[in-house]
């Protein structure tokens, strides 16, 4: 049991002698305390094994906050200024951070958080290629079948996700850059194969 859940026992318990000095009464609400605190400390690991977009990489935010919000939950972090510029949204600026030891689908992975003029717009989580079926089957159970499976791997438009064949990546991007990517799409699309 951690310090913060030991202090809101304690806390609890202190507020409830206060008001009510009843012990049967007393003893119940402890152990409803208790049991509220145990399934939230239990839900919160069950959640250990989940692919859903991780929260701490809101889209949109700077490269500061995210930062800041990701500090203790990689092992280390490096900031890296891309040149020439190459994403498609970037006017002045792209840079990434490259985070190591993440923890993602139950295991310490590598991120990779694309910035495009100080805005976070894509969510690259990079796996070994032989959990790539794992990754398939959680994302067709937590968002339904792929929009479409290309070349370059299953896209899940209705969560703005995808899971890259090559390299082996798990892709959550911004709705503005879904847009380009798919206009990118169609046009590559369009074009006759040689």
């Amino acid at each position: 049991m951690n310090n913060a859940t030991k202090y809101s026992i304690k806390y609890f318990n202190s507020i409830i002698e206060y008001y009510y000095p009843h012990e049967e009464f007393i003893n119940m609400v402890r152990k409803l305390v208790f049991i509220s605190l145990l399934s939230i400390m239990v839900g919160a690991h069950a959640d250990e094994k989940t692919f859903v977009k991780p929260m701490q990489f809101s889209f949109g935010s700077t490269l500061e906050d995210v930062r800041r919000d990701i500090d203790k939950e990689c092992l280390s972090i490096e900031v890296q200024n891309i040149t020439p510029i190459t994403a498609p949204l970037a006017k002045t600026s792209q840079t990434q951070i490259n985070c190591s030891g993440f923890m993602y689908g139950g295991q310490a992975r590598n991120v990779e958080l694309v910035f495009q003029d100080d805005q976070l717009d894509i969510v690259w989580i990079l796996f070994p290629k032989e959990e790539k079926q794992a990754f398939i089957s959680s994302f067709k159970t937590l968002y339904g079948e792929p929009t479409m499976e290309i070349d370059y791997g299953a896209i899940f438009l209705q969560a703005n996700a995808a899971i890259r064949n090559e390299p082996s990546e798990v892709l959550f991007a911004s709705n503005r850059q879904v847009k380009v990517m798919m206009s990118i799409l169609k046009q590559q699309l369009a074009k006759p194969e040689k």
